[in-house]
């Protein structure tokens, strides 16, 4: 009598077990439903679109003019303007060329162009601008050695711009140059 007792009391243990035991449903092994995908908001480039394509640059620097290219087309899927710059060695001063990259976007939350760069120099900075006043932008930044810049850009036209442009070091010495870009294509 004593196996029977055991014999029910396993399976009493069996059945709860199997009760307490979740389902599988054939809902759970269907496929997954496509997720939702979450739109990316582009900016608006229509303010800068004008600057896409080739620009010849020139610069007063130590007595001479210095010439520069730079190259503007659209990247990372539409979220930046990215431009491309290339300056050939010009003096006893700068023997190798010095090529650059500029990023542009919109931030919409602090509704400010920015705009990052980096050269084969060491150079970086980024600057920002509430944007166009008129036919005039005014990007300002500071780096980190305490040394700020600001870039008035005064469009010309559509393939002509001229940029005042300041520097002041540490010490608070401005350096001031004009730049004139014009569009080759």
């Amino acid at each position: 009598m004593k196996q029977w007792a055991l014999v029910i009391f396993g399976c009493a243990l069996f059945a709860v077990g199997l009760a307490a035991a979740p389902l599988v449903s054939v809902a759970d092994t269907a496929p997954m439903a496509a997720p939702t995908p979450v739109p990316i908001p582009r900016p608006d480039f229509s303010p800068m679109n004008f600057l896409l394509g080739s620009w010849s640059c020139t610069q007063p620097l130590r007595g001479k003019t210095r010439p520069e290219t730079d190259v503007y087309s659209m990247g990372m899927d539409g979220m930046w303007m990215v431009a491309q710059t290339t300056a050939p060695p010009f003096d006893q001063y700068r023997t190798v060329p010095q090529t650059g990259m500029i990023y542009m976007t919109y931030d919409g939350s602090a509704k400010q162009w920015v705009q990052s760069t980096v050269d084969n120099l060491g150079g970086y900075g980024i600057e920002s601008t509430p944007g166009w006043q008129g036919n005039t932008a005014m990007w300002s930044g500071k780096n980190l050695d305490g040394s700020s810049f600001t870039d008035n850009i005064t469009k010309v036209s559509d393939t002509e711009t001229t940029d005042l442009s300041t520097t002041t070091d540490p010490q608070a010495k401005a350096t001031t140059v004009t730049i004139t870009c014009k569009k080759s294509s």
